[in-house]
């Protein structure tokens, strides 16, 4: 997928979708969510190059995001830990909630570089 318009709608869905699962206290698909959410952040500034591509690896996701941001790469690694905690235990809501100011920072960074 290279359209920046539906890597948009999709990462807009997956933030909203975390916030409700931390609501309910679904904190490992808080996790998951996060992390996707991030995912299409990415894939969604790439598609705004002019030759837009799609990351294979989560690897390549966090060289691509280091490459914008020392802090941003920071906050994505921090968030990449949780996940894989929440993934594990599932339990830890203050991981959860940490995710979230995670996941809300890195897209808040995109949004403004969009504008």
């Amino acid at each position: 997928m290279g359209d920046f318009k539906k890597h948009f709608e999709l990462m807009k869905e997956k933030q909203a979708a975390a916030h409700q699962a931390l609501g309910s206290k679904q904190h490992s698909v808080v996790g998951d969510l996060a992390i996707k959410a991030v995912e299409q952040a990415i894939e969604a500034d790439a598609a705004r190059g002019k030759i837009p591509r799609h990351f294979g690896e989560h690897e390549e996701r966090l060289k691509y995001l280091k490459s914008l941001s020392e802090e941003l790469y920071q906050k994505a690694r921090k968030l990449w830990f949780i996940y894989g905690d929440l993934g594990y235990d599932g339990v830890d809501g203050e991981r959860a909630r940490r995710a979230m100011g995670y996941v809300n920072a890195i897209i808040k960074f995109f949004e403004e570089r969009w504008k």
